[in-house]
């Protein structure tokens, strides 16, 4: 029964609500993740970016991987077997922070995320800030923020289906209920897909097209939340579990090893709001645990490792004194990891306080924050981060931004108690970043054009030794710099026809005795939505430059276009949506050759 109810699941995000987006009023959008008290995205410090509801539906979006890829400045790298993860301004996977309602869930032992298991349906809105986000955080923020907002309450059920080649199947449910104070949310998802298209197969001579082997994919995603309210008062609690079975297929060779690969993961958080007349406190808390699971039969390797992460924290914003809005909180987490291939004894406990300001005189703001943490085991270390944002208003609407902030990592479970080469002696990645930049509003129009410069020392690079194994030290400095220029322009041309357009370029060079290895220096991305009475069309297209693999070697670019066409009569919505449809030829790493045109056919009943 519970197999036939999730297969009525996930994806309602990219058809379901287009009814509901196409008659929603839009709003200035706000964000809290750029300073922890709400401000609006034109007077924030540093660039940010908010995917709100109804972009996350019309980017026709499955999983966080495919959102960001399409809407955001984020480069995001998927690997053959499903796997994605994400860079923001030239640094690696572990250096980009996300947070899930303000709580960390990367992965303590390998210090980053796989996107594309974390599903849209959950999602409200997702935050994306630029810059070392260390000073309200901690670690890993080194390159920015990605902050997943869950779903809000409105009474709402939807069901989805869709079905599409290579073997793609998913089916999703999404209701929310309020009833006076208390208001719950329920979602789940099925997805399957097989993936076995085709690709050139150069390790038969000669090359040939051939099906990809063993590379299917189960994924199944069940989520819940209550809110129960008063006029001063706000108390929630969610709870997300998903698991996802994967193969790890063998690309241009002509004998499948079977690998395969089990994630599994409980999440449950919660918080607390409360107003008093002189300020309010929020409180929370979030516990997870997952499971990784490898199997390799032709290695005879079958491993798993569990992982446990626990954070809680509170925050306290007083009322405005006179110019100057302040804030502050303390925090406090735990992690462990399991695994046959760590050390034992590896646990990380870790406490942290921070303040924060927002002050104003006239069309100058200024936002000041410090924090400190203390990591207690295995390695005592206190970093002291500060930060100075500002904003200025230099007309009616347009704004001066510019910020200067420390940043840190720590080095993961891996990173020190990996057997063999584990060292645990490592110092945290230390660094600065800095940028500025112009925003302006015009009507719809908004155009953003920033600058950076991020500098990070005591980098930790893995690197082979004369024992023949690999071993982290800490022995370089990087900086990389470059430029984020982004348009956004949304209006209703009639009364019955309204048109949305996006377009993002990122430029990232490093300055440094290495190079920007498997990221590419252009990267360009445009979307288009039109809207006209029961139709709405939507076209996504991206470059990507060339990526450096070697100091001497390149990858090709590659230009993809995807598209969308919605149809709505009453609660029902047809759709479908195309992948590459210019069928070109691509690879995110080398030797993984990507899908190439697809196109998949969605159903949605909605019902308010």
């Amino acid at each position: 029964m519970l197999r036939i109810l999730l297969l009525c699941a996930l994806q309602p995000l990219p058809v379901f609500a287009a009814q509901v987006a196409d008659s929603t009023v839009t709003l200035p959008p706000i964000t809290i993740t750029a300073s922890r008290i709400p401000v609006s995205v034109v007077h924030a410090p540093i660039r940010t970016q908010v995917l709100d509801r109804s972009a996350i539906i019309e980017s026709g979006s499955l999983t966080v991987a495919d959102l960001l890829r399409q809407r955001s400045a984020l480069y995001v790298r998927h690997y053959v077997g499903g796997l994605s993860t994400l860079s923001q301004r030239g640094g690696t996977a572990s250096q980009t922070l996300v947070l899930l309602d303000g709580h960390r869930i990367a992965s303590p032992q390998a210090g980053q995320l796989d996107l594309s298991l974390l599903p849209t349906i959950l999602l409200n809105a997702v935050e994306i800030t630029s810059g070392a986000g260390g000073v309200l955080y901690g670690t890993d923020a080194v390159g920015g923020v990605v902050n997943l907002q869950t779903a809000s309450s409105e009474n709402l059920f939807t069901v989805h289906a869709e079905t599409g080649e290579w073997g793609k199947r998913n089916g999703a449910f999404y209701a929310t209920m309020r009833r006076g104070r208390l208001a719950g949310t329920v979602a789940g998802e099925i997805d399957r897909y097989k993936g076995d298209y085709p690709y050139l197969n150069r390790a038969l001579f000669p090359p040939e097209e051939s099906p990809r082997e063993g590379g299917d994919q189960q994924k199944h995603s069940i989520f819940g939340s209550m809110t129960w309210t008063r006029p001063k008062e706000e108390w929630r609690v969610s709870a997300w579990y998903n698991d996802a079975e994967r193969g790890l297929p063998s690309i241009n060779s002509s004998l499948h090893s079977g690998e395969r690969q089990w994630d599994e993961h409980l999440r449950v958080w919660t918080h607390v709001r409360r107003k008093w007349p002189w300020g309010s406190l929020k409180a929370g808390g979030l516990t997870q645990v997952g499971a990784l699971r490898y199997m390799n039969p032709r290695t005879d390797i079958d491993n798993t490792g569990r992982t446990t992460l626990s954070s809680v924290h509170a925050n306290i914003d007083l009322n405005p004194i006179r110019a100057w809005q302040l804030g502050g909180g303390i925090e406090a987490g735990f992690g462990q990891a399991d695994h046959p291939r760590l050390q034992q004894g590896n646990m990380e406990r870790r406490y942290a306080g921070y303040a924060h300001a927002i002050g104003s005189w006239g069309p100058m703001s200024i936002y000041p924050a410090v924090r400190l943490d203390h990591y207690a085991q295995p390695k005592r270390v206190s970093p002291i981060i500060p930060s100075l944002g500002v904003n200025v208003r230099l007309k009616r609407n347009l704004h001066l931004k510019g910020s200067a902030a420390s940043a840190f990592r720590m080095p993961t479970f891996n990173d020190r108690f990996w057997l063999p080469g584990g060292n645990p002696n490592l110092n945290p990645e230390r660094g600065e970043s800095f940028d500025a930049g112009l925003i302006w509003l015009y009507g719809g129009l908004q155009i953003e054009i920033t600058t950076f410069m991020n500098r990070l020392r005591d980098q930790i690079v893995w690197q082979p030794t004369s024992a023949g194994y690999w071993s982290p030290l800490n022995v370089s400095r990087a900086t990389n710099y470059g430029l984020e220029t982004s348009v956004d322009f949304q209006r209703a041309l009639t009364r019955r026809m309204e048109t949305r357009a996006g377009f993002v370029w990122t430029r990232v060079a490093q300055k440094s005795d290495s190079f920007l290895r498997l990221i590419p220096r252009n990267a360009i991305k445009g979307h288009m939505r039109l809207r006209w009475r029961f139709l709405a069309a939507s076209v996504a297209a991206s470059y990507t430059g060339t990526l450096a693999v070697t100091s001497v070697t390149e990858s090709d670019p590659f230009f993809l276009v995807h598209g969308q066409l919605n149809m709505h009569v009453g609660p029902v919505s047809l759709g479908v949506h195309g992948e590459n449809l210019l069928d070109a030829r691509y690879e995110y790493l080398p030797a993984n050759p990507m899908p190439p045109r697809q196109a998949r056919l969605i159903l949605t009943l909605t019902f308010h």
